[in-house]
């Protein structure tokens, strides 16, 4: 009978040790990275700036859990320009919301991607999402400083 108890402690002694290892891990999975430098347009899509609103920054913030982020882009006297949320997997993000300037969520659609270079080294942040009538654009380069 002492076994049968020794065995039921020794099991819940162990499920207390699966709970305790495995709460630290998912806390791992959930990142929040800080990159300076700016949105930036190349011609060809700067043309397009009257049929789109193309976000203003000089920060992006990545911030990711498991399957899920908001990539915000944020401009330093001014705060959040723009935010984007949605289901991420790998680096390409399908996008369900958004968060603008003055608060208001609103339902969007759209994309966001993270590109690397060949060193690894992030390149460039890119969203584009459609809320209502609006489209909004982000195009975010990293500072190489």
């Amino acid at each position: 009978m002492s076994q049968m108890k020794l065995t039921a402690s020794t099991l819940q002694g162990m499920a207390m040790l699966a709970l305790t290892v495995s709460a630290p891990s998912y806390a791992e999975e959930e990142q929040k990275i800080v990159i300076e430098g700016r949105c930036q347009y190349s011609d060809s899509v700067a043309r397009y700036r009257n049929e789109a609103t193309l976000i203003l920054c000089d920060t992006a913030i990545i911030d990711r859990s498991a399957m899920n982020a908001t990539l915000d882009f944020t401009q330093r006297s001014w705060g959040s320009m723009a935010q984007f949320t949605g289901d991420m997997l790998g680096d390409k993000m399908t996008i369900s919301q958004m968060t603008l300037r003055d608060g208001r969520q609103i339902a969007a659609k759209g994309t966001c991607e993270i590109f690397h270079r060949n060193d690894g080294k992030l390149s460039v942040i890119s969203c584009l999402a459609t809320a209502g009538s609006r489209t909004i654009a982000a195009n975010f380069i990293p500072s190489r400083l």
